[in-house]
């Protein structure tokens, strides 16, 4: 078995895998070669317990997940920026459990101020995406 929270990490890659303008450079990592651009990496941030329990026998979790966008080109790379996040939040706001059962809510947290390098002839820019999951597990196990 797996964590959940691996398991919606997972999801979450499967579901931002082939946006119009990111297509499948998508990768699980915190940090990676990004070679072709723009590109989404996905990764865990804090997972912590919620106060409020729905059951006294399970435990609820908020897990947050960070989407790097990368993006290289000339032009005002804010206008990627902009762009690929909406096809974040359009991809992830399908279903609020990303399909999942054991998930109550995926919610938009919000988005970093892009960081822009702007010293070469193309500038590189990234800004994150931030999503608050709200999961359930039982609590004697984090995979069931």
């Amino acid at each position: 078995m797996t964590h959940r929270a691996e398991t919606i990490l997972n999801t979450i890659e499967g579901l931002l895998t082939g946006l119009a303008t990111t297509g499948a450079n998508v990768q699980r990592a915190r940090v990676w070669p990004v070679d072709s651009l723009p590109a989404l990496s996905i990764y865990k941030s804090d997972d912590l317990r919620s106060i409020e329990d729905a059951l006294d026998n399970e435990l609820t979790r908020e897990l947050t997940v960070n989407i790097n966008i990368h993006v290289k080109q000339t032009g005002n790379v804010e206008t990627v920026l902009n762009q690929v996040a909406a096809e974040i939040f359009a991809a992830m706001s399908v279903d609020k459990t990303l399909g999942l059962a054991y998930v109550f809510n995926a919610l938009l947290i919000g988005e970093t101020e892009p960081l822009i390098e702007d010293s070469q002839d193309t500038p590189n820019a990234q800004m994150v995406s931030g999503w608050l999951v709200t999961y359930q597990h039982s609590d004697v196990s984090a995979e069931a």
